[in-house]
């Protein structure tokens, strides 16, 4: 009789356990959910500080389950939206440590390249007609490679069309950039440095806009530099040069560089030919259903 009495306590003790735990776990859940709830409201109305806050404490308070996933996965429009590029990266990369084979992986990436390609640009810079190709290349080069992951890892992915695109942009400007450089020693006599960026557009930017004046600017310096033979063969092949930009831009080795050198930045002049105010479509199967 005392061993089934002490059996049936023993099963009751258990079960209560196990309801208790049931409830613990339902109760956490409900409170993640609240807090992504408020987060999306304050997404929905463009209130990306709220959002941001709602975002991390659901992150810090509820590290596990779908809501986290979701939260590391919208936090990242959040910091774009916010304008807060190092942010915008550093939660890319947090997602795809985590999450390494999530559907959304190329989202990740498509994001953190185009915050690091609209990092020089905002409102009142297309409004006063600053160049944006003129400021730090750097974030140019890491955008280059982002994009370019998509197309190598995810080429049927929903960005990589888009990708594409901005890849063709980033080159183009990157040859601008140079050519920029190369005028800016050019102005100050300073033959040599200017040949060796005008030589780096032709050789690392070929089939761009930035390769004819380039190539004119190489004769100019090998002129000053008395020496008008190779100043005559630039010029000469110029005539055959056929300026048509390849479909598929490869990686400029100047971008493979992780020494990557910043030189002297030219004045800002000219219009602005960088992208603005542009809307990023969302992850694939994005929203806490989708999980």
């Amino acid at each position: 009789m005392k061993r089934i009495l002490l059996t049936l306590i023993t099963a009751a003790l258990l079960a209560g356990c196990a309801s208790t735990g049931n409830d613990g776990t339902n109760l956490r859940e409900a409170e993640a959910a609240a807090l992504y709830e408020t987060a999306k409201r304050a997404m929905d109305r463009g209130d990306w500080t709220t959002a941001t806050e709602e975002l991390e404490a659901l992150q810090a308070q509820y590290p596990f389950g779908v809501y986290a996933t979701q939260a590391q996965l919208d936090i990242i429009q959040v910091y774009y939206e916010a304008g807060d590029v190092a942010s915008t990266v550093a939660a890319a990369e947090r997602f795809r440590r985590i999450h390494p084979r999530h559907r959304a992986v190329p989202y990740s990436w498509y994001m953190q390249g185009v915050a690091l390609q609209e990092k020089n640009d905002d409102f009142i810079k297309r409004l006063v007609g600053v160049d944006t190709t003129l400021r730090d290349p750097v974030p140019r080069r890491q955008a280059f490679q982002s994009f370019n992951t998509i197309l190598e890892r995810y080429p049927d992915s929903r960005y990589a069309e888009d990708a594409e695109a901005r890849i063709r942009e980033l080159y183009a400007n990157g040859a601008r950039y140079q050519l920029h450089v190369a005028q800016f020693y050019a102005d100050r006599r300073a033959w040599v440095a200017s040949a060796r960026r005008a030589t780096m557009v032709i050789e690392e930017f070929p089939n761009t806009p930035a390769v004819e004046p380039a190539m004119s600017l190489l004769a100019q310096a090998y002129r000053e530099l008395a020496l008008d033979d190779l100043a005559d063969g630039v010029v000469a092949a110029a005539d055959e040069q056929d300026m048509r930009l390849s479909e598929n831009p490869e990686i400029p080795p100047l971008y493979q560089d992780q020494s990557f050198e910043v030189p002297p930045s030219p004045s800002a002049g000219g219009a602005s030919g960088a992208p603005g105010g542009s809307t990023v479509p969302g992850p694939d199967g994005g929203g806490i259903g989708g999980f």
